[in-house]
């Protein structure tokens, strides 16, 4: 990895959030076929997920813009012990597509969470949910697709693993990505969108 593929992480950044999300774990009480979504902002955003997804278990995490980096780094103070999930559900990878890492070095930086997840609890599932297209990164549309691709091989050889490809659904007839999806920044999701994803989520968990 080359110095500007390197991660400078700020400290300071996500903490507010992160102080709120280490409450929130330390007051969870429910661990029956818990499913923690762990990620960036398009989780953090997705404020109906545990009524979109009932009556499934789910327990929210996403922070801020966050990076496969920052959920590497905050880690350890967000999964305490008081959760005890049997599934995994990450999102992450947009920012890092965004920053122009090249989709080797963002596999990579997946392989060190998934491994530092597995680390923790050796016998949870794990599911990556695909790198979702967005109007104002079009030009990236083929990064990310590359991005999925290595990811889902990566899988593969990844026990108890699956992926959850929300990609495809967002495209339009030119495979671009379909902007009506999309709020005024034609980056994150408006409940368009969100509708989307709660679709392929449910078709996914056979609920």
């Amino acid at each position: 990895m080359t110095e500007d593929e390197k991660e400078i992480i700020d400290p300071g950044l996500f903490e507010d959030e992160i102080i709120n999300l280490e409450r929130k774990v330390k007051d969870w009480t429910n661990n029956d076929e818990l499913i923690v979504f762990y990620g960036s902002s398009s989780l953090r955003l997705w404020s109906t997920l545990a009524e979109d997804l009932a009556p499934l278990n789910t327990l929210n995490l996403g922070f801020g813009g966050s990076s496969f980096g920052y959920c590497l780094y905050y880690f350890d103070r967000i999964f305490q012990d008081s959760i005890n999930p049997s599934r995994v559900v990450i999102y992450a990878g947009d920012n890092d597509i965004g920053r122009g890492l090249d989709p080797k070095v963002i596999l990579e930086r997946f392989r060190k969470l998934t491994d530092r997840i597995r680390e923790k609890y050796p016998k949870v599932k794990l599911t990556f949910c695909t790198i979702k297209p967005s109007p104002e990164r079009n030009h990236l549309l083929e990064y990310t697709r590359k991005t999925n691709n290595l990811i889902r091989k990566e899988l593969l050889a990844i026990p108890r693993s699956d992926m959850i490809n929300v990609f495809d659904s967002m495209l339009d007839e030119n495979g671009k990505a379909r902007p009506e999806l999309y709020l005024e920044d034609q980056l994150h999701l408006n409940e368009h969108g969100y509708r989307i994803w709660r679709g392929v989520f449910r078709k996914h968990f056979g609920i």
